[in-house]
């Protein structure tokens, strides 16, 4: 993790923060339908795919919301502050990520509870593409630090 230090006490509902882009590739699809086993007709076969409401395949939804988590990784986490990835409270995949889609998280703090030794934080976390279609929505929620003592 190499984002920098926020800790439970530096956030407010309502802060928004927004990650870097990432461009999803034929090698992250192909990766991801090999990993999981996932070799469904739509994402693994351009001539059935040209024939659906798509007319291109569409990448997994699991793999957007992959990559999703790791522009959260490595722009916002950071493992001085953060104690753990907590959970996924709701997701919604709104529109399709194709290949060569450049995405990016926005990310808005819907609420925080105190947990020892810091809190859950929950963000409302949306993913939009370099041409404006936002594709997936959901709230996810990290235990975050306090601010140590003396700092």
């Amino acid at each position: 993790m190499s984002g920098p230090v926020r800790y439970y006490d530096d956030l407010s509902v309502g802060d928004t923060f927004e990650t870097r882009g990432r461009t999803i590739t034929e090698t992250h699809l192909v990766t991801h339908a090999g990993n999981t086993g996932d070799m469904n007709e739509l994402q693994m076969n351009a001539a059935y795919a040209a024939d659906t409401k798509f007319g291109e395949r569409p990448v997994h939804a699991p793999l957007t919301y992959s990559v999703m988590e790791g522009l959260i990784t490595s722009d916002f986490r950071n493992e001085a502050s953060n104690v753990c990835y907590y959970g996924l409270d709701s997701m919604r995949i709104l529109a399709a990520t194709f290949v060569g889609d450049t995405i990016t998280v926005h990310r808005e703090i819907v609420d925080k509870r105190d947990k020892s030794p810091g809190g859950i934080v929950t963000f409302r976390d949306e993913v939009t593409t370099d041409d404006g279609r936002t594709v997936l929505v959901c709230e996810t929620l990290e235990y975050i630090r306090k601010r140590p003592e003396g700092e």
